[in-house]
């Protein structure tokens, strides 16, 4: 039970910066390339990779990983929105935009956790 405990408190942080970051960057047009959750998600990617390289090279409780990776980071990305605004997209015969819009996130948000991984590993060498 305490497992839950710290993923639904995780989630629910993630879930208020997520919306916080989308009232900040306030999407005008729905249909136009989704830059708010473009960016959530090259954020979250980045995050999970310093994350995880913090978390593997130190002892910490297992909660906090539980915490962190699965609620915090998990309730701040928004794979179902992306997955629901691509469809969207193409509903909307966007298909080009649906097409960069699906490469440059998992493009990129590949990159960022790697970068976010090295980054820390780089950082912690110093």
């Amino acid at each position: 039970m305490k497992i839950i405990a710290y993923i639904a408190l995780g989630g629910a942080v993630g879930a208020l910066l997520r919306y916080g970051v989308g009232l900040v960057i306030k999407p005008e047009n729905t249909i136009a390339f989704p830059i708010h959750t473009f960016l959530i998600n090259v954020v979250g990617c980045f995050c999970i990779g310093i994350a995880a390289s913090i978390l593997q090279n130190t002892q910490t409780n297992e909660l906090i990983q539980y915490f962190v990776i699965i609620g915090l980071l998990g309730g701040f990305t928004t794979f179902s929105s992306f997955s629901l605004e691509s469809f969207y997209l193409l509903k909307n015969g966007k298909s080009l935009v649906a097409a960069s819009y699906v490469l440059l996130s998992n493009s990129i948000g590949i990159i960022g956790a790697f970068i976010g991984y090295h980054v820390h590993q780089f950082l912690v060498k110093i």
